[in-house]
């Protein structure tokens, strides 16, 4: 069970199911020689260690562009980063310490030896590899306090970082600019929202195209490179959910689609230019379509790319978190994907390696996990051991542009 104490989640024991209200054990829908005809693909984790001795929990996963480094942001206000070998072995490089609670790690699109912290007290840290050390502070004190940050993101070419925040004593949450080469506050937008932005994402290609999404149920897609913010707002859709998480995608004519999941694991995808809903799915028609009985269980983590097209991470939290499954995005609908055996924890985070088809997991075991979902792996006809783990000890506003 997971509870948020001044904005850090602490660990509580786990308890058979992740809702006292679930009326029966969750389980498989249908019998498991059906479950391996429909998710072709069983997948066994290649490696798995854990990041703490005191099961903190995994919020935040980054991987660089290369692909052989990982941040993780723990709940204990750590983030470590690892090295991962040819082979997909994970050796733990470095631990920095944060002051208060880690809300994001990001690697430079260019460069892998840089990486980025945000911290929920609103600072910004940029860390050289190398060097193993801060190079670079970032906050916004326009106001006179710093504002209380929820996620950041850096655009496609390493220019812009951009950081969304909580609603403040003004009544009003921020979408915040900084400038990275000259490292420094570049203005904010205001108007855009009216309850906490939960979630910002720059677009994959297109470095000047941002969205943003809200409790208040809002997704904005912004031109930053338009002079105020109103000429910025170019799309607005509405979930009438409060906004988890989004994602860009690529639609199979190449249109930008994007993606969010709702607090209350629903999944909407929209079509950006046509400005139309593509798909809506609930979180009782994931839980069918993962073929599991128990909604309130349902545990809809992350959507990722895979080259052309892209696919659903979700699971369910009973017996901690043992069923985790993906959806396969196929012609408004999801299809059975792939089966992930042997999960020990719930899925909190989760990042997509699609040059080597690898996905790794982290949550609130404080595992990290690494999934190899290459194409010759076997179905599993007899139960199998799982990985052994390893331990690791360890006043005026100005607007942008």
């Amino acid at each position: 069970m997971r509870i948020n104490i001044n904005g850090e989640a602490i660990m509580l024991e786990d308890p058979e199911s992740s809702d006292e209200e679930t009326p029966v054990p969750d389980s498989d829908s249908c019998k498991t020689d059906e479950l391996q005809r429909l998710f072709k693909l069983n997948i066994e984790n290649s490696n798995e260690i854990a990041a703490s001795p005191n099961r903190a929990c995994g919020l935040y996963l980054s991987l660089s562009h290369d692909s052989r480094t990982l941040a993780v942001g723990l709940s204990q206000r750590e983030v470590q980063i690892y090295q991962i070998s040819t082979n997909k072995e994970l050796t733990l490089n470095d631990t920095h310490v944060n002051e208060s609670a880690v809300r994001g790690a990001r690697f430079f699109n260019e460069d892998s030896n840089l990486c980025m912290t945000c911290r929920i007290d609103g600072t910004i840290t940029l860390y050289d590899l190398r060097i193993k050390k801060p190079i670079a502070f970032l906050e916004d004190c326009s106001e006179g306090t710093k504002k209380t940050v929820t996620s950041f993101d850096i655009n496609q070419n390493d220019r812009v970082i951009c950081a969304s925040t909580e609603v403040q004593k003004s009544g009003d949450s921020f979408v915040l600019f900084y400038d990275v080469r000259q490292r420094e506050f570049l203005g904010s937008y205001w108007e855009c929202h009216s309850e906490d932005i939960t979630n910002v994402r720059f677009h994959p290609k297109n470095p000047d195209l941002l969205a943003s999404g809200s409790v208040d149920g809002l997704i904005n897609v912004f031109d930053i490179s338009q002079s105020c913010e109103d000429d910025a707002m170019q799309y607005c859709f509405n979930v009438e959910n409060s906004i988890e998480t989004l994602n860009w995608h690529f639609s199979p004519a190449k249109k930008d689609w994007i993606s969010c999941i709702t607090t209350t694991n629903d999944f909407h995808l929209f079509d950006v230019e046509d400005q139309a809903q593509e798909v809506e799915f609930s979180r009782e028609k994931l839980t069918s379509e993962i073929r599991r009985t128990s909604s309130i269980d349902c545990n809809v983590i992350a959507a990722h790319n895979n080259q052309s097209e892209f696919f659903l991470l979700a699971g369910s939290n009973y017996n901690k978190g043992e069923c985790l499954r993906t959806l396969r995005y196929d012609n408004k609908g999801f299809v059975p994907h792939w089966n992930l055996q042997h999960n020990a924890q719930i899925v909190r985070a989760s990042v997509y390696n699609e040059k080597e088809n690898c996905l790794i997991t982290t949550g609130e075991g404080g595992l990290i996990t690494v999934w190899s979902c290459d194409g010759d792996a076997q179905e599993e006809t007899e139960p199998s051991k799982p990985t052994k783990r390893r331990l690791h000890i360890s006043g005026h506003r100005a607007k942008p542009y």
